[in-house]
């Protein structure tokens, strides 16, 4: 298989609990409680110290490389500096000024050691009776994009499986989809990617992103669940084209109703008030949103055969996923297109 899968097919790290705070107290001067976080690739622990305070202790997995982390932490880092004010988390220097730090686990095995502050709040996804999130989460989209959009690394263009741009590569996990309908209208769209939508990348603008703003990365205030409160996990952030990041954010607005697309709809519209699309954009966005469907189908249904005792946590998107991507493939694409347009134009003039 192609090296794009190596992360994803390596287990996270097995830090003891004591061991992780045996670490945090020699790197970073701080003793806490312990508790696990759940995490696709790395493995996490919130702290809490006993001032009350709260951090995330973060081992990558041993397939990431070094300077990807370094570029996660480095975003980050360029977040504060730009815009202190954005409500990501923090990177915590250890107690020789270091971001990050390589250490063993119990069997020898090197890992990089990262301490992040954690931000309050409610994953969106757990926020019950939670609405008119759409347009905050376009704003915010479009406010991240806008601090990045001058960052760079040399490890930003690393090969990643989620960047909707490598859609291609997951014919080789076809076998993992069981039932055949469901397999049959991926290699569909897996073909129609290949011949349609990946020749018409190549003009469109590029720049880091976060390439994973889903309802388990957004928080909402404990205080009140229809305001925006924050961005978390920085793990999918990667190089790619700017409107992949937002075709990442709608697919998660879809809706199984008569109109899927109203929430999708006030996003673009607040989305475009702070940086418009381009037409070329807009004319690509419904195939990419149906193909981070497909992506989120393919991948789960493979981890989940790869990693039985985490399948809960990596199912945990797939059945609205596979819903949704039978319904967006049975819309009229040439209609949606228009009604982006619409949406996208006129939110464009309104700023003129």
């Amino acid at each position: 298989m192609h090296r794009i899968f190596e992360s994803l097919m390596t287990p996270p790290p097995e830090f003891p609990a004591e061991l992780a705070a045996e670490l945090l107290d020699r790197h970073y001067g701080m003793e806490g409680e312990l508790s696990p976080v759940d995490s696709e690739r790395d493995q996490n622990f919130r702290v809490r110290c006993a001032d009350g305070a709260y951090h995330i202790l973060k081992f990558a997995n041993i397939a990431e490389p070094a300077a990807v982390t370094d570029f996660q932490n480095q975003a980050l880092l360029h977040i504060a500096r730009v815009r202190p004010d954005f409500p990501v988390p923090r990177v915590v220097p250890t107690g020789t000024g270091e971001f990050l730090v390589e250490v063993a686990d119990g069997q020898g095995t090197m890992h990089s050691m990262r301490l992040l502050t954690w931000l309050d709040g409610i994953p969106l996804q757990l926020a019950e009776g939670a609405d008119r999130i759409a347009g905050q989460t376009g704003t915010c989209l479009a406010e991240l994009g806008l601090v990045l959009r001058d960052f760079e690394h040399p490890a930003s263009d690393y090969p990643l499986l989620w960047d909707i741009r490598n859609a291609g590569h997951l014919a080789d996990l076809l076998v993992h989809v069981n039932d055949a309908g469901l397999r049959s209208l991926c290699a569909e769209r897996l073909q129609h990617f290949d011949d349609v939508v990946r020749p018409r990348l190549e003009t469109l603008r590029m720049q880091v992103v976060h390439n994973d703003l889903n309802p388990s990365n957004m928080l909402v205030a404990a205080d009140n669940m229809n305001r925006l409160s924050g961005v978390i996990d920085f793990g999918d952030m990667v190089y790619s084209e700017l409107v992949n990041d937002v075709a990442v954010a709608a697919a998660y607005f879809c809706r199984l109703e008569d109109d899927p697309y109203r929430e999708v709809v006030e996003f673009l519209s607040t989305y475009s008030a702070t940086t418009p699309l381009t037409p070329d954009e807009i004319d690509i966005l419904p195939d990419m949103i149906l193909t981070r469907h497909l992506t989120t189908v393919m991948i789960t249904h493979w981890r989940a055969a790869l990693y039985p005792h985490n399948r809960d946590y990596i199912l945990r998107n797939e059945g609205r996923a596979r819903n949704m991507l039978g319904k967006v493939a049975g819309l009229p694409v040439q209609e949606t297109r228009a009604r982006f347009h619409d949406v996208c134009t006129s939110t464009a003039d309104a700023l003129t």
